[in-house]
């Protein structure tokens, strides 16, 4: 189950005229780490239209870093969602988001 890899903590959508975006940020649980848990300092943002290929950027996780972003967001009229609604707009988002941010990681690009 690769849900459980991705601690998605806040989604947010943008939808108007043309523009239909998603703009999240997660916590990353290694599957590797002899816990399973959060083993970083590290949170990661995701962004993509709405069922393409997200891509990612890491931040210092503090909850003023990563607050800041989610008003920043809200600020460009992004919305709330919750994960289910997500799901909705965007079956496969854990499988888009897993394909990915593997790929992210193994460039090297945290």
């Amino acid at each position: 189950m690769i849900y459980h890899r991705y601690d998605i903590k806040w989604v947010g959508h943008c939808k108007f005229d043309n523009s239909d975006k998603i703009w999240g940020w997660f916590l990353y649980n290694d599957p590797t780490s002899s816990d399973y848990k959060k083993t970083s300092t590290s949170a990661y943002a995701f962004w993509a239209a709405t069922g393409k290929t997200p891509n990612f950027k890491r931040h210092s996780y503090t909850s003023w870093t990563m607050d800041k972003l989610v008003r920043e967001k809200k600020n460009r009229k992004y919305n709330e969602i919750a994960v289910e609604k997500v799901l909705e707009l965007w079956p496969s988002v854990y499988e888009d988001i897993n394909n990915r941010f593997v790929f992210y990681l193994l460039v090297g690009d945290t």
